[in-house]
């Protein structure tokens, strides 16, 4: 999910300008918010799990990318893959 940023005129009176700095503002602790509630689902979605399932998935080639973007449907249907196949397909070849 990406946010827009308000733009600031060029020839911006001082009360644009703080409006501007108070949507700034606003957008900054949405965005923090935003973030934490995606890293707070992603370590659910890995919490329910044994340790056997979270060493595969964090011996994954793909599991950094997925920490970094927080993308926990990926993580999702990592998981999925390895419990549905029971780990007889190694997914690090």
């Amino acid at each position: 999910m990406k946010l827009t940023v308000p733009e600031q005129t060029e020839n911006h009176m001082a009360h644009n300008k703080i409006v501007w700095e108070y949507h700034m503002g606003e957008l900054m602790k949405t965005e923090r918010v935003l973030e934490g509630n995606l890293y707070n689902l992603f370590a659910i979605r890995m919490s329910p799990y044994d340790s056997g399932v979270k060493n595969c998935v964090e011996r994954s080639t793909e599991y950094a990318n997925l920490e970094e973007e927080l993308n926990s449907m990926k993580l999702l249907a990592m998981i999925k893959q390895l419990e549905y196949t029971g780990g007889t397909h190694d997914m690090n070849i």
